[in-house]
C-alpha cells in the first residue's frame, strides 16, 4: 500500500469513513508518525487533491494550493483570495467522488486567521451537497473539536515495526524498537545492524538521531532548557515530581508545569503503578529521547570533544542495560496484545522504585475468570530456572489476589527443570524472545 508499513487499522478506519461521503475527517499526530504515508496509501486508488499549508508567506500558501489544484484539474487554476478555495474545489471536482486533503493545517491558519470559520461554514453548509471526503491533518489535536470522525495517530506497536526490517532477528527487532520506538520515520532511518546504527547515528554529535533527539525537545516543549533538566533528572532515576525538582534544582510547581507540557506533547507519560506508593510516577515515553538521555547524554564530553568511537565502546554496558529495560516494556505490550486485560502496571516500593523481582503485574480475564499475572523478564544472562520461579511466587504474596498466574519472559531461555514443571503447572507461563516477536 504505497510503501506504508503496518497501519492496517488506521487504513481500515479511513476506508469506512470514505463510504460515508460526503464527510469530513480529522487526522492528528505528532510529526514523523506517518500521517502523510497513511494518506498516500489510502489515496493511491482514489481521485484526490493534496493541499498543504506552508510556514512562509500568504502568497506561498496560495501558490502551493493553486499548483496542486492545477495538477488535479489538468489546466491552470489561480486565485488570490483563500476564500476562493472551496468554490474552486467544488467547480473542478463537480459530482466526482474526490478525497480532498488539507495537511499542515496550523501553517495555513497561521497565515489566514479567517480560515477556521471559513472551514466550519463549508463543512456545515456546502459539503453535504458534494461527493467529497475532506481530510484535515495537523500535529495539534485542537482541531478535533470540529470533527465527528477523527483519527488520533499514535506510535506503532512493536510487532508492526517488524515490517521495516524483514531480515532482522528478534533481538535486532527489539534493539531497534527499544531505541527509536514506533515512529515510522525513525524506523526507516534505522538501517543496518543495530550496533552499527547506534555507533554511527547516536555517538556523533552531528549524527541524525542525536540531532533529532535534541531538536524534539527544543521544538515540542515550551521551555526547552528547563525540560532538558527534567529529562536529565528522569534519566538519572527520578520518577516523581519531588525528586525531579530536587535534581533539576527547580520548584515542584514549575517541574509539574514542564511535565504537563511534555505529557501533552507525548514526550513523557504518567505511569500506572501497583503498590504502596500513591504519588504520580512519570517516565520518558519517547524511545529516542529516553535512549539519548539515559545513555548517550552520559558521554557528552567524549562524544563532543574526544572520541565518539571511544564513547560508544564505553557505553556498551549501558546500551545492554537500556535494551534490557526496553525488553520489559515490550513484554508488557505482548500481554496487552494477547490477553483481555483490565489493569497493567509496575509494582513499586514506598520510594517509587520498581520491584526488583516482579517487573509488572496485570489483571487478565481468562475464560471469564479474573487472574492476576505477576511477570518477571530477563533479556541477558542465565536461563530462568526453578529458583527464579520460586522467587517470583514468594514475592507475589505481596500482590493482592489469590488466583495468580506466574509469567517468565526470557531472552536466554529456560532450563529443563523449569520447562518440565511448566508443562504440568498451568499457572506458570514461559515466553521466549521468539514467542514475544511471533506475536
Amino acid at each position: 500500500m504505497g510503501g506504508c508499513v503496518g497501519r492496517s487499522d488506521e487504513l481500515k478506519y479511513l476506508e469506512d469513513v470514505y463510504e460515508k461521503v460526503p464527510v469530513a475527517c480529522a487526522i492528528c499526530g505528532r510529526r514523523h508518525l506517518g500521517k502523510t504515508a497513511i494518506l498516500r496509501s489510502f489515496c493511491e486508488d482514489k481521485p484526490h487533491i493534496y493541499l498543504t499549508g506552508v510556514a512562509g508567506l500568504k502568497s506561498d500558501n496560495i501558490n502551493e494550493i493553486c499548483r496542486s489544484l492545477s495538477a488535479f484539474a489538468g489546466k491552470p487554476v489561480h486565485f488570490d483570495d483563500i476564500l476562493d478555495l472551496f468554490p474552486t474545489i467544488k467547480k473542478i471536482c463537480g459530482k466526482k467522488r474526490v478525497v480532498v486533503i488539507i495537511d499542515r493545517y496550523s501553517d495555513l491558519i497561521g497565515n489566514f486567521q479567517e480560515f477556521n470559520s471559513y472551514l466550519r461554514s463549508f463543512m456545515n453548509r456546502e459539503l453535504p451537497g458534494t461527493k467529497l471526503m475532506l481530510i484535515v491533518c495537523d500535529n495539534d489535536s485542537s482541531i478535533f473539536g470540529r470533527f465527528y470522525y477523527t483519527l488520533d495517530l499514535k506510535p506503532m506497536k512493536y510487532l508492526e515495526c517488524k515490517g521495516f526490517h524483514p531480515d532482522y532477528t528478534p533481538m535486532e527487532h527489539l534493539m531497534a524498537y527499544a531505541i527509536v520506538g514506533g515512529t515510522p520515520a525513525y524506523q526507516k532511518l534505522f538501517s543496518g545492524k543495530p550496533m552499527d546504527v547506534i555507533r554511527d547515528q547516536f555517538f556523533d554529535h552531528m549524527s541524525v538521531f542525536s540531532l533529532e533527539a535534541e531538536g524534539l525537545v527544543a521544538a515540542e516543549t515550551e521551555v526547552s532548557a528547563a525540560c532538558t533538566k527534567v529529562l536529565s533528572a528522569m534519566a538519572a532515576g527520578a520518577q516523581n515530581v519531588k525528586d525531579m525538582a530536587a535534581k533539576a534544582d527547580i520548584s515542584s510547581s514549575y517541574c509539574q508545569k514542564m511535565l504537563d507540557d511534555m505529557e501533552h506533547k507525548g514526550l513523557v507519560q504518567k505511569e500506572v503503578s501497583s503498590g504502596v506508593s500513591r504519588r504520580a510516577v512519570y517516565s520518558i515515553s519517547s524511545n529516542i529521547i529516553r535512549f539519548f538521555y539515559e545513555v548517550v547524554y552520559r558521554y557528552t564530553h567524549h562524544v563532543e570533544f574526544e572520541s565518539p568511537q571511544e564513547a560508544f565502546e564505553m557505553a556498551r554496558d549501558d546500551i545492554d542495560a537500556y535494551v534490557e529495560r526496553g525488553f520489559k516494556t515490550v513484554c508488557m505490550d505482548y500481554v496487552t496484545h494477547n490477553y483481555d486485560y483490565s489493569f497493567m502496571g509496575k509494582l513499586r516500593r514506598k520510594d517509587d522504585s520498581s520491584d526488583s523481582i516482579i517487573d509488572f503485574v496485570a489483571a487478565v480475564n481468562m475464560n471469564d475468570v479474573r487472574r492476576i499475572m505477576a511477570a518477571r523478564c530477563r533479556l541477558h544472562g542465565e536461563p530462568f530456572g526453578m529458583a527464579d520461579l520460586n522467587e517470583l511466587m514468594e514475592r507475589s504474596k505481596k500482590v493482592d489476589g489469590s488466583n495468580k498466574l506466574f509469567a517468565l519472559f526470557s531472552g536466554p531461555g529456560f532450563d529443563r527443570e523449569l520447562t518440565d514443571h511448566a508443562k504440568v503447572d498451568r499457572n506458570v507461563l514461559l515466553f521466549s524472545l521468539d514467542d514475544v516477536y511471533r506475536g
